[in-house]
């Protein structure tokens, strides 16, 4: 079978090898599937090469900011290469990332006249993340994300969502009549895993001893409420010394060490650092628990972050309430889907879609 992906980015690299470049090569490793990957990129992306183990044919196209709104998406589609009507015509399935990347598919589709089967990949709730950025062009920007959405709700053959909420929250919204299935945000399995010996390994290496250890992953934004957190965590550990260790793994390392000191919180039990990807699921099985501690708005109640994911991958219960660390009762309920699952269950509906 012959399956065309398109993705809606190039931009984060860690991003693109968990959740594109890995099942781009797992179909065509498992299930012998010629596949052709068509990647809006920046310009900065579009000179980058492709990962050495590719085993997918990459094709890159410059992607026009703002391709949410429906003109820009349409204009973009209308102006690429016409060679790129041989790839759709090669194509039994389109897979397509995002709204940008599933309305440029049907902006496609309507310049060259053709039919094919388009799966439309939802990853997020773009029309509420956009109105809340509160600035002049939100709500301008929010209507034409709308219109962007519907149009992929109408014309899309089939949906997959991030999460079972995403499938509940966007069938209220537009009561959609396709068929639609649930995969949580993919892990690079080749990095996150459970394994008892890396365990060992990085808890002897970061001296954690028998302590029970936290772990959080990823930025400073105010939304992602480390401050809380690390607060949280001093509290703790001031009332038990000695029973908790603390990991934090960030790109502001600066900011987490000047927000200690600022609050006069001793980190002889934390340990802040910035680490390659490929490094990080080492750090995850040191751990006990994952920590991720996110507002409660819809953009949140659809997701599915890659973080989570990557906790579950690596055997950690993942605490979402700030007052459960140091209680350790109550966890995020979530069960991990290996990618292997999630491969065979999307080839099913590629073979299904094929044969429609």
């Amino acid at each position: 079978m012959n399956i065309l992906y398109i993705s809606d980015s190039y931009l984060d690299l860690s991003v693109y090898m968990s959740q594109v470049h890995s099942i781009c090569n797992y179909q065509i490793l498992e299930n012998k599937h010629n596949v052709k990957l068509l990647a809006l990129c920046s310009h900065k992306d579009i000179k980058k090469t492709k990962p050495n183990d590719a085993k997918y044919n990459l094709i890159k196209i410059y992607r026009f900011p703002k391709m949410f709104i429906p003109v820009i998406n349409k204009f973009r589609a209308y102006t690429v290469k016409s060679s790129i009507k041989n790839e759709i015509i090669w194509a039994d399935v389109i897979h397509c990332r995002g709204h940008v990347g599933s309305a440029f598919a049907i902006n496609l589709m309507e310049r060259f006249n053709l039919q094919k089967p388009i799966i439309a990949d939802i990853r997020g709730a773009i029309v509420d993340e956009l109105a809340g950025k509160n600035n002049l062009l939100s709500h301008y920007y929010s209507k034409a994300a709308e219109r962007i959405e519907k149009k992929v709700f109408n014309k899309a053959n089939y949906l997959f969502f991030v999460s079972d909420n995403m499938q509940k929250y966007y069938k209220n919204k537009y009561n959609y009549n396709q068929r639609s299935s649930v995969f949580p945000t993919i892990v690079n399995e080749q990095f996150f895993y459970k394994s008892n010996s890396l365990r060992e390994e990085y808890r002897q290496k970061l001296k954690i001893g028998n302590r029970i250890t936290y772990i959080y992953i990823g930025g400073v934004d105010h939304w992602q409420n480390l401050d809380k957190i690390i607060l949280k965590f001093d509290e703790i550990n001031k009332k038990n010394p000695g029973k908790y260790f603390f990991i934090i793994l960030t790109n502001n390392i600066n900011w987490v060490k000047n927000f200690c000191l600022k609050n006069k919180i001793n980190t002889e039990n934390i340990h802040i650092d910035h680490v390659p990807y490929n490094e990080v699921g080492k750090y995850l099985n040191a751990s006990d628990y994952g920590i991720i501690i996110r507002k409660n708005n819809i953009i949140n109640y659809v997701a599915s972050p890659t973080k989570v994911n990557e906790y579950l991958a690596c055997g950690l219960k993942i605490i979402n309430d700030i007052e459960q660390i140091g209680k350790n009762e109550c966890f995020l309920e979530k069960e991990y889907k290996p990618l292997k699952k999630i491969i065979i269950e999307q080839n099913n509906i590629y073979v299904l879609l094929k044969e429609l």
